[in-house]
C-alpha cells in the first residue's frame, strides 16, 4: 500500500510540475515577443517531454506489476546464489525459449538480484513485450 500512496504522490508532484510549465510558458505566450514565442516552445517541448517520459514508466510500472502477480518460481529456482540463478535464466532463454515471458521475467529477476538495474529493466521490458504477444 505504500507503494501505491507513493506512485500517486509523484504523479501528483508531476502533474503539479507540468501545471507549472505550462503557466510559464503561457506567459511566455503573452509577451507576444519573438524571444516569448521561443521560449514557449522550449517549456512545451519539455512539458511533452515530461508527459511521455512519466506515462512511459507508468505502463511499464504497470506491466511489471502485472507480471509479478502472474509468474511462479520454478522449483528449481535457487535463490541464494544469484548468479547460479541468473545463468540458469540465461541458459532457458538461449535454448530456446526466447518467446516466453516467464523466462525473460525469471532473467529479470535474477538481473536485480546481482544489482543490474539496466540490465534488469532491459528483460522485463522484453518480458512484457513477449506477454502481449
Amino acid at each position: 500500500m505504500k507503494e501505491k500512496i507513493f506512485v500517486a504522490a509523484l504523479v501528483l508532484l508531476t502533474a503539479a510540475y507540468a501545471w507549472g510549465l505550462g503557466w510559464i510558458a503561457w506567459g511566455f505566450v503573452r509577451a507576444g515577443t519573438a524571444l516569448g514565442y521561443g521560449l514557449a516552445l522550449g517549456i512545451g517541448i519539455l512539458l511533452l517531454l515530461t508527459i511521455w517520459v512519466t506515462w512511459r514508466e507508468m505502463l511499464f510500472g504497470l506491466g511489471s506489476g502485472r507480471l509479478a502477480h502472474q509468474y511462479e518460481p520454478l522449483p528449481e529456482a535457487d535463490e541464494e546464489d544469484p548468479r547460479a540463478e541468473f545463468e540458469a535464466a540465461r541458459t532457458a532463454i538461449q535454448d530456446g525459449a526466447e518467446n516466453d515471458w516467464h523466462a525473460w521475467f525469471r532473467l529479470a529477476l535474477a538481473y536485480d538480484a546481482l544489482r543490474d538495474r539496466k540490465g534488469a529493466r532491459m528483460a522485463t521490458r522484453r518480458a512484457i513485450a513477449e506477454h502481449r504477444g
